[in-house]
């Protein structure tokens, strides 16, 4: 009897572990697959995945892992029904066909400004009181990342008309309207008279602006795209929700070069004069920050370049870092047309002695440096090697196209 028990129980394990197995495999194959492919209209795309998947575009049936060709001769979208061993539905790919379009690729440094939409809760901290006490008004109350809208009804824009109005609260509990995870709530809280200064405080650590140094991806017409990733709080590490902002003209004082164990950066300072502005920042996403600034039609426009057309080897990038507008060789070592991280869809190497002498490779405010192969531009670098800082990642320029939508 025991020995039936066992072997009960090793079946119903095994049975687990295949359908484990086979959940996995599943999911890797549905990562594999793009969500979307861009196409452009009259173009053809050669695609291939390596998933044992058929594709079927209206009658048509593709070997989605052998070599295949998508061409369109007009605009819309159609779609790609892909089914696993030909039988189990894996995922709709939706199809864009687009005009042919075009981008000046930028690579300006640029000073980026921006301020929050609300006061951003960093952290919650306690209050020694005129009562000599030890207190924490807004603990479990407030968290890191939320964003506080207004003071009794009150709209606050900046961290000091906030603490201005908890001051002139006199101690009396105040209704705070706040963004927790894109949802409003309204809390209570009862502010303390601080011992250090008399005034009345909650106990938060708040921000309401960042800013930093960046690169311009490109520019159409007079909309910009830039950085190739969000800009997110060095506190919460959270993408930061902005009301708008501002692109400047920065003074470079160095440029730090990079090492092993310490990415470099570009060093300098931003003046917030109207002498300096170049554009205003209307958008913050997870593939870069978008705006208007001035029209540069003076330099190249390039055909974009869809992740399908790109390939590993020779690319160059376009950089303002030397001080002036010059292009660099880079070599692009892996391609990931995957959605594992579309921040890293490239890893790429700077192989351009001049480069190499300049910076030693990436450094931080390269960020949003845009990169050309085949007379295209195909996308922006977004990562550093920490270890290595002739190595980072890149992201495809249609993720930052989708972006600003």
């Amino acid at each position: 009897m025991r020995k039936y028990y066992y072997r009960k129980i090793l079946i119903a394990l095994f049975v687990i572990n295949i359908v484990g197995i086979c959940a996995v495999y599943f999911k890797y194959c549905r990562n594999v697959l793009p969500n979307a492919i861009e196409l452009t209209m009259g173009e053809k795309a050669c695609l291939k995945y390596d998933v044992p998947a058929v594709g079927m575009v209206k009658d048509q049936k593709i070997k989605l892992n052998q070599p295949f060709v998508l061409t369109k001769d007009s605009v819309g979208q159609d779609e790609i029904k892909a089914k696993l061993f030909g039988a189990i539905p894996l995922k709709d790919i939706k199809v864009n066909v687009v005009k042919q379009k075009t981008l000046v690729p930028s690579g300006k440094i640029v000073g980026i400004y921006v301020e929050t939409n609300g006061i951003l809760v960093l952290e919650t901290d306690m209050i020694t009181g005129v009562d000599g006490g030890n207190h924490s008004p807004s603990s479990n109350k407030l968290y890191q990342g939320d964003y506080i809208l207004s003071v009794n009804g009150s709209k606050v824009e900046t961290k000091v008309d906030f603490m201005k109005k908890i001051n002139e609260c006199n101690g009396k509990e105040v209704t705070l309207e706040v963004i927790r995870n894109h949802k409003k709530t309204k809390i209570k809280v009862k502010p303390v008279q601080s011992v250090t200064d008399s005034q009345y405080k909650i106990g938060a650590w708040v921000r309401d602006n960042t800013q930093g140094i960046g690169t311009m991806t490109y520019v159409a017409g007079t909309e910009f795209g830039g950085l190739g990733h969000g800009i997110c709080d060095m506190d919460t590490g959270k993408l930061m929700d902005i009301k708008g902002g501002y692109l400047l003209t920065p003074q470079i004082d160095t440029i730090q070069k990079g090492k092993s164990g310490s990415p470099g950066e570009i060093v300098g300072s931003i003046f917030y004069k109207e002498a300096n502005l170049l554009g205003t920042i209307r958008k913050n996403t997870k593939y870069g920050i978008y705006g208007t600034t001035q029209s540069d039609k003076k330099d190249k426009a390039y055909r974009i370049g869809y992740k399908q057309s790109v390939k590993k080897g020779k690319a160059q990038i376009i950089s303002c870092i030397s001080g002036r507008r010059e292009t660099y060789d880079i070599e692009i070592k892996s391609v990931d047309q995957s959605n594992h991280d579309v921040l890293k869809g490239m890893e790429i190497e700077i192989t351009d002695p001049k480069l190499l002498k300049l910076t030693n490779g990436i450094v931080q405010g390269m960020s949003g440096t845009p990169i050309i192969q085949n007379n295209h531009i195909i996308g922006a670098v977004t990562h550093v090697f920490v270890d290595d800082s002739t190595k980072g990642y890149a992201t495809f320029i249609e993720n930052m196209l989708n972006s600003s939508k």
